[in-house]
């Protein structure tokens, strides 16, 4: 008799238990599933951003009358959010970006970097994908910046691998209300394949090298990425990663790429920038514009990477930004994403400028950087 109830007794136990642990589970997936989130619509019809990703910029963008930020590199790298396949994906420092932007207000421009060590090394001719260990992006030459890229930086070897992590990284800051990151306010919308591809070509830089494979490696990379990031979330807007510039050098990289017909369909957005260089009179949007007419293609340009810096007059980089502003939004730019927050030229060597790009006359003081980029974000 003892037993039977003892036994009569467990059962009941056990049968709490269960319901308990059930009641437990549903309520934990009720915590974490948030509701469903877009782009407030006065963020996303904002046509200015800036490049950082250190800790505290987002709030410089915005005293500069700027609603979008594009970290660059940005934490969204294969290599630093999964430390080999099939293991857990971290989004501490992804998570802290989106977090601070949207705090304030902001909206993010993602750049998703295909590479892993772990992934890249196991590929055949691994070397032959490598940059320059004096590369500026490389962990030990960053200087001080927050994001870094590997060693060696191809097209993955694990396709599988690779659009599994870009389905996981989308779908949590997708804003869908499944899988999201806890809290997300603003979602991540817009999505950068890679970064100037181009700049290899035709013979690598040992100070800045992206990606070490041809055009038509990168229209296979844009291909599966953007398929991965459509699967994840149907609504997102692809971009092309940005030309590094207008002349023939970065633009028949280009020609390659859409020599596949299927890139045409695999990505929404077109990419330009403008280091101070070619066209910087319309920040390369005009020859860029020429480019994507003779294919045939009608896509929205972003401008992810501008700075007009001619002289070491801070009022003339200052007045040539305006200009060249103006110039890109009257040519079709969408948006545009400024490199840096002050108009003092940096550089060692001015960028040569042909004669018919002559200085401009100053007529906005770069003295005040907050306050020439507050009227430069006014234009429309």
């Amino acid at each position: 008799m003892n037993k039977a109830k003892a036994l009569t007794s467990l059962l009941i136990l056990l049968a709490i238990f269960s319901t308990s642990c059930s009641i437990s589970n549903k309520s934990q997936k009720s915590v974490t599933t948030n509701k469903p989130v877009n782009i407030p619509a006065d963020i996303d019809k904002q046509k200015f951003g800036f490049l950082g990703s250190e800790e505290g910029m987002a709030n410089v963008i915005k005293e500069n009358g700027a609603s979008w930020q594009r970290p660059h590199p940005g934490p969204f790298l294969w290599d630093s959010m999964q430390s080999e396949k099939d293991q857990e994906i971290i989004f501490d420092k992804t998570d802290r970006i989106v977090t601070e932007a949207q705090e304030i207000k902001l909206g993010t421009l993602a750049t998703l970097w295909p590479f892993a060590e772990w992934d890249q090394k196991r590929k055949p001719n691994a070397d032959k994908y490598k940059v320059s260990e004096n590369d500026e992006f490389m962990p030990n030459t960053k200087e001080g910046r927050g994001d870094y890229l590997p060693l060696h930086r191809s097209n993955p070897g694990d396709w599988q691998a690779y659009e599994k992590w870009v389905k996981v990284v989308v779908e949590r800051y997708d804003g869908d209300g499944k899988q999201d990151m806890p809290g997300l306010e603003i979602p991540v919308k817009y999505w950068e394949v890679m970064n100037e591809p181009d700049l290899d070509s035709p013979e690598p830089d040992p100070r800045l090298d992206f990606y070490t494979e041809d055009a038509t490696a990168y229209a296979s990379l844009l291909i599966k990425t953007s398929k991965a990031i459509k699967s994840a979330d149907p609504d997102a807007k692809v971009l092309i990663a940005g030309a590094a510039g207008g002349n023939e050098r970065f633009l028949s990289f280009y020609r390659g790429v859409f020599q596949n017909k299927e890139t045409v369909s695999h990505f929404d957005i077109a990419n330009v920038h403008c280091i101070s260089n070619d066209s910087h009179d319309s920040f390369n949007v005009e020859p860029y514009t020429k480019l994507l007419k003779s294919f045939g293609l009608n896509k929205s340009v972003w401008v992810t990477e501008a700075e007009a810096f001619i002289s070491d007059d801070p009022d003339i980089n200052a007045t040539q930004t305006y200009e060249s502003t103006k110039k890109a939004l009257r040519l079709g730019a969408k948006k545009i994403f400024f490199t840096r927050y002050e108009f003092e030229n940096m550089k060692m060597e001015q960028p040569p400028m042909p004669d018919k790009q002559a200085p401009v006359k100053p007529t906005i003081s770069g003295q005040n950087p907050t306050e020439a980029y507050r009227k430069i974000t006014q234009l429309e």
